[in-house]
Order: structure tokens, then sequence, then C-alpha cells
């Protein structure tokens, strides 16, 4: 049996003890002394369970120049993130069944973290058809991939799911209440796509939750996080936590939904801090210097953030911003909950999936620490805590900071 020691995060508090790792990587015993074939000793790092983002875009199949499965998730290995929730506007989008059969035969033994796959049912009648998908997507409004769904098939697509028991992710912009005209910088990015179609996207799907599960992504301010009907989950992006139209980076800043004011980037930390919204997701979106660098207006939308999001989050639990019981459970914990997979917590019976972090060990963020396959991020030069180590299943994927294997990341299975 493997032993791994640290501080480590149980039941909500901090404190010495041992982990037993048997061979299946699942965690077998915890106590304060245990003896093992190997052991590793972490000292006074603290060890936390594996973080599960829950939206990523690792652009593969057919978007390779901007990210691949592998470079994607070897970046989320660095950034202490462990299961990765693959999106479905690859090139092909994934909304029929043999599209999703292809991608889950190509991304066989190239993940270095265990993932599952959404799709993106375009009508009722396709979702039985795709239910070895983890979850579905249904984008309200036109963003990257085109898979924007009319708003008659949202309320059958919604009953369908619920009747196969699957999460529903809803990118939630309403369109009518979206500019013609592009803007042209961020704070005309963030005009042309109001806050206020944001907040009725989201109170519309009072309608259909009770028909399934339903998940709002990238709620951008205090606004969205209030609209939520009674049951809809909420998540929050580092990039609206910690960016706003104010920095300087043109269209390397422009995503969907938009980053929004200082004010409203500042109400939404602290909402965030309070408890409001359920789970931190990357929302990692990649695209190549080369079209950022274009004009603004013609430039895609999307940031990379897989490999940032815990870093930056554990840096500010280490300045006092946040406690480290809500770091845990918005980005581990609750994930894992929402998806109905045994990761996220460290609980006997769980997957051995942790990581090692010094919170007193603080870097600065770089292209070239995460290294994403796009070669840029949005947080250049801010402020983070990296695991110094990352386990998935008990067997190490990043030692002292550095990727060390990659392919013993699988496509975890789908439970109803």
């Amino acid at each position: 049996m493997r032993i791994i020691r640290g501080r480590v995060f149980y039941r909500g508090r901090l404190e010495p003890l041992s982990l037993g790792i048997d061979e299946d990587g699942r965690i077998a015993a915890i106590k304060k002394v245990l003896r093992g074939e190997e052991e590793v000793d972490h000292g006074e790092a603290v060890i936390l369970p594996g973080c599960v983002d829950l939206h990523v875009h690792m652009r593969d199949p057919g978007l390779t120049d901007k990210e691949d499965f592998t470079s994607g998730t070897r970046s989320a290995a660095i950034g202490g993130v462990t299961t990765v929730a693959d999106m479905p506007n690859t090139r092909p989008a994934v909304t029929r069944p043999r599209i999703l059969e292809d991608k889950i035969s190509l991304l066989r033994g190239r993940a270095c973290v265990d993932y599952v796959l959404y799709a993106a049912p375009q009508e009722a009648r396709a979702v039985a058809s795709l239910a070895d998908a983890a979850a579905f997507k249904i984008y309200l409004a036109e963003s990257t991939g085109g898979l924007q769904v009319e708003p008659g098939a949202v309320p059958d697509i919604v009953d369908a799911a619920g009747r196969e028991k699957k999460l529903v992710v809803v990118h939630a912009e309403d369109p009518s209440m979206l500019a013609r005209e592009p803007g042209r910088d961020l704070r005309g990015h963030s005009t042309a796509r109001p806050k206020e179609a944001e907040q009725k996207a989201i109170s519309s799907l009072a309608r259909v939750s009770a028909s399934a599960r339903v998940h709002v992504a990238h709620a951008t301010c205090l606004e969205a996080l209030d609209a939520a009907p009674r049951g809809v989950t909420t998540e929050v992006t580092p990039h609206h936590l910690f960016l706003d139209w104010t920095r300087p980076l043109g269209a390397q800043g422009k995503v969907n939904p938009p980053l929004r004011s200082r004010e409203d980037r500042e109400a939404l930390w602290e909402a965030f801090r309070a408890g409001r919204g359920d789970i931190v997701a990357s929302d990692h979106a990649p695209h190549t210097l080369e079209e950022k660098d274009g004009p603004f207006e013609e430039a895609p939308a999307g940031v990379p953030g897989v490999g940032s999001s815990f870093p930056l989050l554990m840096r500010r639990m280490r300045a006092g911003d946040i406690e480290l019981q809500r770091l845990v459970s918005a980005m581990a914990t609750r994930p894992a909950e929402l998806l109905g997979i045994r990761k996220g917590s460290i609980e006997v019976g769980s997957d051995a999936d942790l990581l090692a972090v010094d919170p007193r060990r603080i870097e600065r963020i770089t292209a070239k620490r995460l290294r994403a396959k796009c070669d840029w991020t949005p947080f250049e030069g801010m402020e983070g805590c990296f695991p110094l180590a990352v386990y998935l299943r008990g067997e190490p994927i990043v030692e002292e900071g550095e990727p060390v294997a990659d392919g013993r990341g699988r496509l975890l299975p789908v439970s109803a």
C-alpha cells in the first residue's frame, strides 16, 4: 500500500495524517500513522483533493492548433486539476452519437488526468442516443461553435435530459438582448452582450428547471447569481472573479459572456467569498495569439485558464481572502457531486486524486509555467500557489511542480 502524508484537509480541518492508497487507486485508510511499501511524506505541505473542472474546451478534435487533449490536460495537472469535463463545441461538434463515439476513441490514452465528455443535443429526440455523454450543454445564445439551440426546443431537450438523469449545463444569454454590432473593446463587448441578457436568460430557466438538474455556466455578476431559480446551480470563473474591462488585455480578454466592470467583479468576488455560486470552473477556451491579435471585433471569444484556476484561488486563501473550506468545496467537492463521480473529497473509498501545496510558496503565473499550447494567459504576472505534487488515483502525475506522466487519464464511466 502506498502511503501519502502531510497536513491533510479532512472533514473540514487540517491535521497531520497518513493516507493509505490501495492497488485500485482508492483511499483505503486515513489515520495518524500508517505504514506501507512506499511512503511519501510532504511534511508541512497541505494535502487537498484534486480539483474537478466542470467546464473546459480542449479543442480536440478539429481545432488542435489552439490546444489538444494531451497539452490541455497536462496544463490541468500542473494546476492541480485531476478531472476535467470537456465541452462539445469541437469540430465536428458532438451533436450525434457517432461523433461522440469517434471522439471517445480519438482521446483514449492521451489524457494526463481523468475526464468526462459533454454532448450538445440540438433537439429532444437526440438526447437518448447521446447517453454515453456525462452531461449536456445548451447554448441559449451564439458563441464559439455555432451550437445555439432554438428557444422552442429547450423545454423538450431539458425534459428528455431529465428522463436520462443527466445534468444540463446552460450558456445563459438572451439572444434578443444582444446588440447587432459587436463591441470594439472590452467595455464595448460588455455593452453589446449586457448583463441584463444574462439575467433574463437565467430567470427563464425557472420554466424548465423542474424537469432536470440545471446548471448555469460562467455567471459574470451578482445579478446573474440572484436570477438563478431555486434548485438551479451556478458556476463562476476565475476570469470573471479576477479580471474586468479596465485591464489592458485587448482581445486577449474577450470572452462570452463578457468581462464586466470593476464594480461588478468586486461584487461577484464578495458574493463568492460569502458562499454564493456553487462551483469554480475555468471555462478554459484557448485561441492562438494570431487569432487574438486581429481586430477586436473579429477576434474569437475565450481565454485559457485550466492550469491557473487553483493557483489563483489558493493564493487568495493564503492572503486570507477566502476560507480553505470554501475553496475545496467550490473546486473539488461540489463539482464532483454535480457530475456524480467518486472524486473531490478525501474519504475512504474515494479515488486518491490529491494535490500537495505549500501556500507559502508563491510564484508568478506565466504562460511558460502553464504549458498551454496557445502559449499565453490573461493572468500573466499575477501571483499563484502551484501544487508541488499531484496524484491521479494515487500515482504521481506532477512532482516538484513539473508534469511527470502523460496518458494515465481515463474516461470516467457514466452513471444515470
